[in-house]
């Protein structure tokens, strides 16, 4: 009896001190997350065809995707500072995809495709449109997320991947 009272004594304070320790923060398991899947790297798309569009968000088991945004850099961005022109180029929106906790039911889901703008063409206004042929275009995502470790607002991160604006040779070009 007295050996398993001692037993107890060792085991019990143990036990307590494990129980109150802070959770641990769940394993990030993802490699491929936060990257474009399509359209690939050096694809070809001609103004206004639509082109199948995805994107590997991060949320996972210990990280939560909240939304990303797509653009279209007609030219190379600037320093990330104040400028007037920071960069050339379209929005195509603000998306998200479905994941567990924190965002199960978006209702803001990713289009299937895109649609690339015809920059030909006037967008009205001041604006007036230029022809451009074989352009070196990035498409470009800013993702929101978080993680278990505490952050003062959401993490962001950046991908993105070349394209071929309105080829004049004979490359071949996304199927729609």
């Amino acid at each position: 009896m007295f050996a398993l009272s001692k037993i107890l004594c060792t085991i019990l304070p143990l036990l307590a001190l494990l129980a109150s320790a802070a959770p641990a923060v769940p394993s990030k398991r993802q490699d491929t997350s936060g990257t474009i899947v399509l359209p690939t790297e050096g694809t070809v798309i001609n103004p206004g065809q639509a082109f199948d569009f995805s994107y590997d968000a991060r949320g996972d088991y210990g990280v939560t995707s909240y939304n990303y945004t797509v653009f279209l850099f007609t030219s190379t961005p600037g320093s990330f500072s104040p400028s007037e022109e920071f960069a050339r180029g379209h929005f195509f929106g603000r998306f998200s995809n479905p994941n567990f906790p924190g965002n199960p039911n978006p209702s803001n889901p990713p289009p299937a495709q895109l649609i690339m703008p015809d920059f030909s063409k006037n967008p009205g206004g001041f604006g007036t449109g230029a022809v451009d042929s074989d352009g070196k275009f990035q498409i470009a995502v800013l993702e929101e997320y978080a993680d278990g470790d505490g952050t003062v607002g959401l993490r962001m991160s950046l991908a993105m991947t070349s394209v071929v604006y309105n080829a004049s040779t004979t490359a071949t070009t996304t199927a729609t």
